[in-house]
């Protein structure tokens, strides 16, 4: 694995533990180490933007509502990830 792939990785993986609100945290860090392996570097790009988002749109995501131009793999893990 290159450098920049694994530094991508550890910062979504921080970001998704660290986000302000205890019940984000857990979803989203729990979502991010559900799928974090399989995907490639683009669409670890789109999972850094999906984890930057507010938690409300964050939620809009999850519930198929929003789509702020995010891969629709990203998305469609999500979405499946909220229906366990």
């Amino acid at each position: 694995m290159n450098l920049n792939k694994q530094n991508l990785i550890n910062k979504i993986k921080y970001r998704s533990q660290y986000r302000g609100t205890k019940e984000m945290d857990i979803y989203l860090s729990s979502f991010v180490e559900n799928v974090i392996n399989e995907l490639n570097f683009n669409e670890l790009e789109h999972l850094n933007t999906l984890v930057n988002l507010d938690d409300e749109d964050i939620i809009k995501v999850s519930k198929g509502l929003l789509k702020y131009n995010l891969d629709e793999k990203i998305i469609s893990l999500l979405i499946n990830f909220r229906k366990k």
